[in-house]
């Protein structure tokens, strides 16, 4: 196979591969790809996740397949909330996105109101004054962000417990031995559902 993509990505070697027999069952040609570090660390790729991929002409439709849900983070944001991991570094960080339909316009930094290396409380007064000027701008709120600052970007049982609105995509930047991974989640009666993040 050339040209690969990446249609979405999972957190176990199993999820990727029911999702890669779905796709060949629908006649999509499917690779699982997971970093084990040449052999090295076979978990390692339950750090930063296990990628389901197919050839570029087919990834629209291969998407459609498996009903990957996208959000498209432009990379100034991206950075933005990286900047804000580090900065709130060794506490976790937080705040919130806006945007339009599944287009993220605006990061909202915020101040951890209840800042701990394993935890957050987005402050309630910066987050109203974020939610006024979202609507002020005609953006809608999408999700919070926060930064595991020595873990992956994984969500733990009190994110997916504490995770609010269902219909907020939340983001999550991990930090773990220098290493920047950013991951989307979607939680909906305590499961976390991964959803693809498109750089712009």
């Amino acid at each position: 196979m050339s040209d690969l993509v990446t249609v979405a990505v999972y957190p176990t070697r199993s999820d990727a591969e029911i999702v890669r027999a779905r796709l060949i069952s629908d006649g999509i040609e499917a690779i699982v790809i997971a970093d084990n570090e040449g052999g090295l660390n076979p978990g390692f790729y339950s750090s930063y996740g296990v990628r389901v991929v197919v050839t570029a002409p087919n990834l629209a439709e291969a998407r459609e397949s498996v009903g990957v849900e996208i959000i498209e983070i432009p990379d100034e944001a991206m950075h933005l909330m990286v900047a804000h991991a580090r900065a709130w570094a060794p506490n976790e960080s937080c705040g919130l996105v806006a945007g339009v339909g599944d287009v993220v316009t605006k990061v909202y930094q915020l101040v951890n109101a209840d800042p701990g290396p394993d935890r957050f409380t987005l402050d309630p007064e910066e987050q109203f004054t974020a939610l006024q000027d979202a609507e002020a701008n005609g953006w809608e709120i999408l999700g919070t962000f926060h930064s595991h600052p020595a873990a992956p970007p994984i969500p733990s049982r009190s994110d997916v417990d504490g995770g609010g609105d269902p219909a907020w995509v939340n983001l999550i930047v991990g930090v773990e031995d220098d290493r920047i991974a950013v991951r989307a989640f979607r939680y909906v009666d305590g499961v976390a559902t991964s959803v693809e993040i498109e750089r712009r």
